[in-house]
């Protein structure tokens, strides 16, 4: 999976300043010839690598990829080597659910440039377009009951916040139950999908969909989708590079994933003081665009299970485990 002119890459992006083809001959046991060969395909790939006869080579100005060389600049080898990356896929959560039928192990990633059907929640679609987001999944192969599985997808809410905050220095909000919320606008969305084992009943395998919108412009986005879509970069109104938060992002999962089933606390005290739900007045409705008609009330608590507690407007309170949920004053609704 890993090339020579991924390693290569890595460690020019460690350079400030020129960095010998001797010295890479030596850390990679391998000839100048090779080398240069190397330097060659990156700069096929769109990389500006000076070369200089008594200095070497240094790389100027990288492009915004996620590649395995990228990659190794922030994450130890054998981790990297867990991590699939493609230009593009139809899903990475199809992908991925493939690489696990084949036996792939707890902690294989997917991660792509581009997905052709990215999914979203209830069949919707996730817009994924080329070179300004992060389309991520993970697997997890947990020993634990269904049930406690039901807090996956709420504790990788907190995991991806954490991410974007140490990579991109922005502190997202939480709308239960999984959409993250920078600027006022949505910037991820998360999908969850479980495999069980028939016979005993038993999860097989976790596969957790994370879609984050980047440096997406407002016109990047189709009109029907503006007032509700946004991107990191639109929130903190600077450029910012993917590849350190795919790497926050894989760090922040591996964590999620070791501390299964137990850290609970840890998650719910920060997912309550991230979600902006609570104390809004909300409207629920099972179905998003059924014609349903929604009810109204108060969203009062996260309960220990990440159910949102919810106070009708006739007093009685219901906890939700799932539906759609509006919030008076963010993506429109008034």
């Amino acid at each position: 999976m890993l090339s020579t002119k991924d390693y290569i890459l890595s460690y020019l992006l460690e350079q400030e300043d020129f960095i010998s083809g001797e010295i890479l001959s030596s850390r990679l046991e391998i000839s100048r010839a090779a080398v240069n060969t190397a330097v060659k395909a990156l700069r096929s790939e769109g990389y500006n690598i000076l070369s200089s006869t008594k200095k070497g080579y240094k790389i100027i100005d990288p492009p915004d990829k996620t590649g395995y060389g990228e990659l190794l600049h922030y994450l130890p080898e054998d981790r990297v080597k867990l991590i699939h990356s493609f230009d593009e896929v139809s899903s990475t959560n199809d992908t991925l659910k493939q690489l696990s039928f084949d036996g792939a192990p707890g902690g294989t990633v997917v991660i792509a440039d581009y997905q052709s059907k990215g999914k979203g929640r209830r069949g919707r679609s996730f817009d994924s377009p080329h070179g300004t987001g992060v389309y991520f999944s993970y697997l997890m192969r947990p020993s634990i009951a269904p049930a406690d599985a039901s807090q996956i997808t709420a504790r990788t809410a907190v995991a991806v916040c954490r991410a974007i905050r140490r990579s991109c220095g922005i502190d997202p909000q939480i709308k239960w139950v999984n959409d993250l919320v920078a600027g006022s606008k949505k910037v991820t969305g998360i999908l969850t999908e479980m495999t069980f084992e028939s016979e005993s009943g038993t999860i097989d395998s976790i596969v957790i969909g994370i879609g984050i919108n980047v440096d997406q412009k407002e016109t990047d986005f189709p009109e029907d989708i503006r007032d509700i879509a946004g991107s990191l970069m639109m929130a903190k109104g600077e450029y910012i590079r993917r590849a350190p938060l795919v790497a926050a992002l894989t760090e922040e999962m591996d964590i999620l994933s070791s501390s299964m089933p137990d850290g609970t606390s840890d998650y719910l005290s920060e997912y309550r003081k991230r979600c902006l739900t609570l104390g809004k007045e909300v409207s629920v409705v099972k179905v998003h665009d059924s014609g349903e008609v929604p009810r109204h009330g108060t969203a009062v608590d996260i309960n220990p299970d990440f159910s949102l507690k919810v106070r009708f407007e006739d007093g009685h309170e219901e906890d939700l485990m799932s539906g759609e949920v509006s919030v008076r004053g963010l993506y429109g609704y008034i």
